[in-house]
């Protein structure tokens, strides 16, 4: 069947299709049908590749796209015949013969890294494919001199998903040099790491593809009968961390790096590659490529090490290597990135980590690189900081999300920050003398947890037999003699966990001085599993008759332990979570998912998340999926008095089965965060204690204009939640260093809450840290912030221009101009004690610029996955920053 009409709807009208095929892709032992498509836009070419719900395809909303290759001159091409016996002939493109029927295999290789394997029915189809390629090569190198650029050009595909295609495809069209395995130059990654985005780097679209069920449980059989296929290969993995506190590299790394055996894979960590003001504010650090060189220089030379991925969240950083002769066993389109900040708002890169995955043979290797949260008594914000990397990491290029968890080995490096607790600094430094680390480490706070609680939980760690790491003058091998003499400990550490990994030695390298940390290494052998592709090939075939006899017998069954869930008095930032159980009662592998309903975005309410939200479930077995409410910043706002009802309806779909309906429904209890401005700065006694009926009138929109002031009483100027916490922060925490960069903890921010809602205790409970991200996250929950939305673009407008700045505020509601310049005045008095909390201009209008300034609701922005749309928020980004600089610049009045 013919799809060309379909590919051309998903097409603008200049854009051409040239030859469109249905052929199939191999990798490693699956093969999936694909539709392969020549584009022509001009005088540029691209292949495209679609997946299909169905074949052969019905409608282009069956289409997605998997795959886009820009037809240049990396492009290159190889054909052979396909075998039963899986040995390929070669040919040149000359010796087709359009009248044979063998299978054709076309390997298309896209620059150094990028290989494709295509399966096509008959020589004929093959030969009309790479025909068009060629003519493609040759129309560009005629156009060489006028070299018409398609990224932006080509951009005509609709939506194929619920996600914009269109700037990620363009990225494919770049002719920039390629580094790394993953295919993509770093100048493409360089904003992302800026900006502390969680996903460094280029999306790759066929890793976002809706993979077909059948895919899914052939996959899924696959995995279950790898022993059948697999054998074992060893390979050495070298583990460093190293805070480096802000200082350039020193001559050489090679104490650290330079091995006489040299390793198969480098990981290397660092924290605080940066502390200047510029990095706080996700800005480009110098210091990235620095170390980036410095780390390069040092490795074995007598071997070549290939890039696999490099990923930068302000100051930490990490970057893998492979052996170069390793890099065809690591495939590009698994290698994927992401960070996730644990700093104030959870969008502060200072704290948090950055991972990076990627296969070897048929083994899933995943590595962490982590900076919890600092000072001795803060253990539990370390824990807290692990959780949430541990829970919020995902490497989103797979559908579903991979999660820490899912991989066969991972690798947790960094400063940890856990210390010694509970001894006196001269008795830790005398067993230190004396080498008696096994003790002390009884007093470690991390050996305290591990196997004894969920922090870390199983993970294992080497015997250190090494100094503890931190803290030492900077250029000596002397403990810290500042006025703080903090107490050594052991806060740089690597941490393992999963089958098949032997840690060979674990160590501290005491010689490099610059930091006032000591670098930590570690050597690993682990074992992975190599596919023997005879012997795949064979049990790929099994499973196909299999699939094929069982899919023609019988119909997918499963059963549900309930369809009904109850959530009673849902609170802000309370996670509430219950289990559904799907069982498999039929006699075929079921594939479920739960679907959009008609005309809706979602599968799911904003404050309902469903994990796992589609998967394989294999005969007689079951799956439970976590059914987890939770009213966050996000959504709050549409919950408000008047809609604090929590009501959906789930449809879990089976592949080549029937629909089920899930109802989940319950009540959410109405805070003060969430309620709009004109809300608060009427209600005078705290929101549990105000009637519903007096909440839903105040909510409603004109309230506040119409409002009989003779009869009611008087406005506040601003609320009085606001005021209660910028009050505390000013009596107990105006000289607090890293105040709105440190965190605070997730316990002490729901007790916070309870005291605004409430109105007791007097004084606000919890630490400085939390009272601090309470009030950023109270104006973040504004449904619209302190400078209204309706006027954010004339703010960035005028960012520049301090008059101009004033007259917009004079311009927005007495309310909303009050609260700013309350918020303004505050921050201007911080600053005056800028030599103890260490606050800085920059810091504040960075943080203040998102929480004031907001774009409208639905506003149509750039996908951030585009050079075009990372380059756009950078600008916005700067310029509310600058915005709110100006006020604190310039004395404010009106």
């Amino acid at each position: 069947m013919d799809i060309t009409p379909f590919v051309k709807k998903l097409l603008r009208a200049d854009e051409k299709v040239l030859y469109c095929i249905l052929g199939r892709i191999i990798e490693d032992t699956i093969q999936a049908d694909r539709y392969i498509a020549v584009v022509q836009k001009q005088a540029d070419t691209a292949l495209f590749l679609f997946s299909s719900r169905g074949i052969p395809c019905t409608s282009e909303n069956d289409l997605a796209v998997e795959d886009v290759f820009k037809i240049n001159e990396d492009f290159h091409l190889r054909q052979s015949e396909a075998h039963k016996d899986n040995v390929n002939r070669q040919s040149s493109i000359d010796d087709f013969d359009p009248l044979k029927n063998t299978e054709q295999v076309v390997d298309l290789c896209i620059g150094s890294q990028k290989n494709v394997r295509i399966l096509l029915p008959d020589a004929a189809s093959a030969k009309y494919l790479i025909g068009h390629i060629q003519k493609a090569q040759s129309r560009r190198q005629k156009q060489m001199s006028s070299d018409v650029n398609m990224t932006d050009s080509m951009s005509g595909l609709r939506k194929a998903e619920s996600r914009d295609s269109l700037d990620i495809i363009g990225d494919y069209y770049g002719d920039e040099e390629d580094t790394t395995i993953e295919g993509f130059p770093d100048s493409l990654r360089a904003i992302t790491n800026q900006l502390g985005i969680p996903g460094s780097g280029v999306d790759l679209v066929n890793n976002l593809k809706p993979t077909t069920a059948r895919e899914h449980v052939v996959k899924h059989y696959m995995k279950l009968r790898e022993e059948e296929f697999t054998y074992k290969k060893y390979y050495s993995v070298f583990c460093g961390t190293w805070n480096v506190n802000g200082q350039s590299p020193p001559m050489s790394l090679k104490l650290w790096l330079d091995k006489p055996n040299p390793p198969d894979i480098y990981v290397i960590g660092f924290q605080e590659l940066d502390l200047s003001n510029q990095a706080y504010v996700f800005s480009g650090s110098p210091k990235e490529e620095q170390w980036k060189n410095a780390v390069r220089k040092s490795l074995p030379p007598k071997v070549r090490y290939r890039k696999v991925k490099l990923i930068r969240m302000v100051g930490i950083m990490m970057v893998v290597y492979v052996k170069e002769a390793l890099a065809p066993d690591v495939p590009p389109h698994l290698i994927d990135a992401d960070t996730v900040a644990t700093g104030i708002m959870g969008i502060m890169g200072n704290k948090g980590g950055v991972g990076i995955r990627m296969t070897l043979h048929n083994t899933s290797l995943c590595f962490i690189n982590t900076h919890l949260a600092a000072h001795q008594d803060e253990y539990e914000r370390r824990n807290q900081d692990y959780r949430d990397v541990e829970s919020k990491m995902r490497f989103k290029q797979f559908l579903p999300p991979l999660l820490i968890s899912e991989h066969d080995q991972v690798f947790w490096i960094g400063d940890l920050n856990y210390r010694i607790n509970g001894l006196e600094i001269d008795k830790v430094k005398s067993m230190i003398d004396k080498e008696k680390y096994k003790d002390l480490l009884s007093y470690d706070q991390l050996h305290q947890q591990l196997g004894r609680s969920d922090v870390f939980r199983g993970y294992s760690e080497g015997e250190i037999n090494f100094r503890p790491t931190y803290k030492y003058n900077t250029g000596t091998n002397d403990w810290d003699s500042s006025e703080k003499s903090r107490i050594p400990a052991w806060c740089d550490r690597i941490l393992y966990k999963g089958e098949g990994i032997d840690q060979v030695h674990y160590t501290s390298h005491p010689d490099l001085l610059i930091s006032d940390h000591k670098p930590v290494s570690s050597l690993f052998t682990i074992e992975v599993k190599a596919i023997d592709k005879e012997k795949s090939n064979k049990v790929y075939e099994d499973v196909m008759k299999k699939l094929d006899r069982l899919e023609n017998d019988y119909l997918p069954q499963v059963k549900l332990d309930k369809t009904e869930f109850q959530f009673k008095d849902v609170m802000f930032i309370e996670k509430r979570s219950e289990i559904l159980t799907v069982c498999n009662t039929g006699q075929v592998p079921v594939e479920f998912e739960f679907i959009n309903k008609l005309e809706e975005q979602s599968y799911c309410q904003p404050w309902l998340r469903i994990t796992p939200y589609k998967s394989v479930i294999t005969p007689g077995s079951s799956c439970e999926v976590r059914l987890e409410v939770l009213v966050d910043k996000t959504c709050v706002a549409s919950l408000d008095a008047s809609n604090h009802v929590l009501d959906d309806i789930l449809v879990l779909h089976l592949t080549g089965g029937k629909d089920f309906f899930i109802t989940v429904n319950g009540n959410f209890i109405p805070s003060s965060f969430g309620c709009s401005l004109e809300a608060l700065v009427q209600m005078h006694g705290p929101i549990r204690e105000t009637p519903t009926a007096q909440l839903i009138e105040i909510e409603q929109p004109g309230s506040l204009m119409s409002r009989d002031l003779t009869q009611g009483g008087r406005l506040y100027a601003i609320p009085k939640e606001v005021w209660r916490l910028v009050n505390h922060l000013w009596l107990y925490g105006k000289d607090q260093a890293e105040l709105f960069l440190q965190a605070g903890l997730k316990k002490e921010l729901v007790v916070i809450r309870d005291c605004l809602d409430m109105g007791v205790p007097d004084k606000i409970p919890g630490s400085v840290h939390s009272v601090a991200e309470a009030l950023l996250l109270f104006l973040e929950c504004l449904p619209d912030p302190v400078i209204p939305c309706r006027v954010y673009y004339r703010c960035l407008e005028c960012n520049s221009n301090y008059m101009l700045c004033k007259q917009v505020i004079s311009q927005i509601p007495e309310h909303h101009k009050n609260l700013f310049r309350y918020l303004i005045a505050f921050l201007r008095e911080l600053l005056k004690y800028s030599d103890q909390n260490k606050l800085e201009t920059n810091i504040l209008s960075s943080i203040f610029g998102e929480i004031f300034l907001r774009p409208p609701p639905n506003t149509l922005t750039r996908s951030l996955s585009s050079p075009a749309g990372k380059a756009k928020a950078l600008e916005e980004e700067m310029k509310r920053a600058a915005f709110v600089k100006q006020f604190l610049i310039n004395e404010y009045d009106e």
